[in-house]
């Protein structure tokens, strides 16, 4: 059979196999709703937390009012009781504990640098950061309102006590992402992660089925003829992805459509190859979904987006370049979100391309040398 002809026999195997549609379709449909919608709101809004005070003073109060007045902060109780905390914080009813300390009022008014405790949860990053955040603005906002009035008692204009207080002002925005929010930082490269773990699974799921049956395909016209099809999959669920997706979740996008393109076809020809060169090391069907759903968090984790590359074991470092979705991630979302084009993101063009080249050379022997063996 030509290329052609094995192409399309391939594609046939795809729609009789109801796991197969599954995996290469329908999984990554269900993935582009249902995982961005827990980061749909983006932002903490409220982060319950309890507020002790020690001091009972007229400075801890104006402390006391700033902290209800605080925009992400939510204090459920005010209580001194070490055992109703104790109880809150492990049952998870308040994410932040605040501790004004005796002596507080003292240190205000003979100008020594007052102290305040803030433990957040931390096992909710988001929270616990916004709650301390909060906490420190109120904070700072009680401190400069001390400092302005200790300048206005001394002989200053409130005009020069606020260019005194403050003379440089900053205004502070986030680039690529306005809403300065996890979602856009995260989500674009799970994309990609499943992009690429839905066609391995699905390859390995398929390959599996033939070998099971004795059917797997040999020589270099069915490599290729599989190569193409399992290509036009990746390349589909990219652009669906980048181009659908992305948009109708309200993500930034700043990419050219051709840059994101090319990208595209490069990382849909590697992910291919990975596949069906990992298909033949599966010899029943079950077995390459069983091994492969498991490694996606290690993959985001080793990719060096999540985690800084350079706090990796050095083995690692270099190694999870061997990914297709190490180079994918970064350049996908530095084309799509920062508004990189191809020459930007040259080392992870470079990085799939030579990974094609040694994974198509690696399969094409693979399969060529198992044609041979056919009767």
């Amino acid at each position: 059979m030509s290329i052609w002809q094995h192409s399309l026999h391939t594609w046939r195997l795809i729609f009789q196999d109801k796991g197969a549609i599954l995996l290469l379709f329908v999984a990554g449909l269900i993935y582009s709703f249902f995982y961005p919608l827990p980061y749909h709101y983006e932002q903490v809004e409220s982060v319950p937390a309890i507020l002790i005070d020690q001091d009972q003073s007229s400075s801890s109060r104006t402390l006391q009012r700033l902290l209800v007045a605080a925009p992400n902060l939510e204090l459920r109780q005010i209580s001194n009781d070490p055992a109703a905390i104790q109880a809150a914080l492990w049952q998870g009813d308040v994410m932040a504990l605040i501790i004004i300390p005796q002596g507080f009022h003292q240190d205000v008014l003979a100008g020594r640098s007052a102290q305040v405790q803030v433990a957040s949860h931390g096992g909710y990053l988001l929270a616990g950061s916004k709650a301390l955040m909060n906490a420190s603005e109120a904070a700072m906002t009680m401190g400069a309102a001390i400092r302005l009035h200790k300048l206005q008692s001394s002989g200053f204009s409130p005009t020069q006590a606020m260019d005194s207080l403050q003379p440089l002002q900053l205004h502070s925005r986030a680039m690529f992402n306005p809403k300065d929010g996890y979602g856009h930082s995260i989500v674009p490269a799970v994309m990609v992660l499943v992009i690429q773990q839905t066609l391995l699974i699905g390859v390995t799921l398929l390959l599996g089925r033939q070998a099971e049956l004795k059917q797997l395909p040999g020589g270099w016209r069915a490599y290729s003829g599989m190569l193409l099809t399992f290509s036009s999959i990746g390349l589909l669920n990219s652009l669906y992805f980048f181009l659908v997706a992305l948009r109708l979740q309200q993500y930034a996008q700043l990419g050219a459509l051709l840059h994101l393109v090319v990208f595209c076809l490069l990382f849909s020809l590697c992910i291919a190859a990975f596949a069906l060169l990992l298909g033949r090391l599966f010899q029943s069907r079950e077995r390459g979904l069983q091994l492969l759903l498991v490694s996606a968090v290690p993959m985001l984790f080793i990719s060096g987006y999540s985690w800084p590359a350079e706090s990796l074991p050095t083995a690692l470092y270099y190694l999870r370049w061997l990914l297709p979705s190490t180079a994918g991630i970064h350049g996908f979302v530095g084309i799509n979100q920062l508004g990189a084009n191809l020459s930007d993101v040259l080392p992870e063009v470079m990085a799939l391309t030579g990974l094609s080249i040694v994974l198509i050379s690696c399969g094409l022997w693979l399969y060529r040398s198992s044609g041979k063996q056919q009767p």
